[in-house]
């Protein structure tokens, strides 16, 4: 186990049993070509009612500095996210999907910029979606029109991979308990001035399975966006947490900083 990663990767798993372990074999080369990255990997495996936890109890096996983390029963995306960041110990953490939408041979891009001091949010963009139906691909403009309206901000992509700064995690109480929880990660960082850089990113579709996304879950995110923006325009609101959680001691940067 890594006693002071850099950085932490963080990959919820639900019902994956086909995708999993040839996600972990892309996502492996690339960090075993990149080491001096000094890095974690946090599996959450959150119940799922296929073979997903049979499969990943194995590939873990095979990989150095991996934690698997399972649920007894499914608790859903945020709360799996969650269990991650709260396990991660990294100065950065990085969430990536484990469906294989994602190509793990972009992360240089998320983790680089973090390396060289240039930014403390990297956010992915999907600037093409040629793998969603049409209309999967209306309801995400029409999500990322409506967040941007609603907290006045110019973000791109608000749901696909992302690396953030632990300092900030550290900093603030997530609210939500739905597919807001990525945005609202990204709207309190705008607020207490950190950092933000987007960077393009290809958007593959997946070969197997399909997606959990449905009206009800987006029709969720949304409603807890509208919550969320009353809240943040009370007086009430404060970006950061009153008590922030306790501060890790400080983790080692990669030799060759």
């Amino acid at each position: 186990m890594n006693p002071n990663p850099f950085i932490s990767f963080i990959i919820p798993v639900y019902n994956e049993e086909l995708n999993i372990a040839r996600m972990l074999s892309n996502m492996f080369r690339v960090l075993e070509e990149n080491r001096q990255w000094n890095w974690e990997v946090i599996i959450i495996e959150d119940g799922s009612s296929d073979h997903t936890q049979r499969v990943l109890t194995e590939e873990v096996k095979k990989y150095s500095n991996t934690q698997l983390i399972l649920h007894e029963r499914n608790q859903g995306y945020t709360r799996s996210l969650k269990d991650g960041i709260a396990r991660a110990r990294g100065r950065f953490l990085m969430y990536i999907g484990a469906d294989e939408e994602f190509d793990c041979a972009e992360i240089p891009q998320f983790v680089n910029p973090l390396l060289a001091g240039e930014a403390d949010i990297i956010l992915g963009v999907r600037w093409q979606r040629n793998a969603y139906r049409l209309f999967r691909f209306f309801l995400s403009v029409i999500y990322i029109f409506t967040l941007n309206y609603l907290f006045k901000l110019r973000v791109n992509d608000y749901n696909w991979s992302q690396a953030w700064a632990k300092e900030l995690l550290d900093r603030i109480d997530l609210r939500s308990k739905s597919l807001f929880v990525l945005p609202e990660i990204i709207i309190r960082a705008h607020d207490l001035n950190y950092r933000i850089r987007e960077v393009p990113s290809n958007h593959r579709g997946r070969q197997f399975g399909k997606s959990s996304v449905n009206l009800q879950i987006m029709g969720h995110a949304l409603w807890e966006a509208f919550c969320f923006c009353l809240h943040r325009n009370s007086s009430k609101y404060q970006p950061a947490a009153r008590n922030p959680k306790h501060q890790p001691e400080a983790t080692a940067l990669p030799q060759s900083l």
